[in-house]
C-alpha cells in the first residue's frame, strides 16, 4: 500500500517528553568509540548496516537501538496537533 510507512524508513523521534535523536546518538556513540567500524564491532552489528543507518538509507533497527540504550516508541496524536 502507498500510503503505509515503511519500517525501513529514517527514524524521526516523537515530539514527546524524553524524545531523543538517535541518529545523534549513534553519532555520538561512533565519536566515542573512534569510528563506526569499532563501534559496530563493539556492538556486534555489521558496518555495513551501520553505514546505511548513517546515511538514512535504513532505520535504526532493534539491535542498533538496544546497543545505544534505547527503544522505539509509537505515538499518535489528532490531526492538526502534530507540529505542537
Amino acid at each position: 500500500m502507498a500510503d503505509e510507512l515503511s519500517e525501513e524508513a529514517p527514524a524521526r523521534p516523537a515530539a514527546s517528553e524524553g524524545a531523543v535523536d538517535a541518529l545523534a546518538q549513534l553519532e555520538e556513540a561512533i565519536h566515542t568509540a573512534g569510528s563506526a567500524a569499532a563501534w559496530a564491532a563493539a556492538a556486534g552489528i555489521s558496518p555495513a548496516y551501520v553505514s546505511d543507518v548513517r546515511l538514512r538509507r535504513r532505520a535504526p533497527g532493534a539491535a542498533v537501538l538496544r546497543a545505544l540504550g534505547l527503544e522505539k516508541r509509537v505515538s499518535y496524536v489528532p490531526a492538526g496537533e502534530a507540529g505542537r
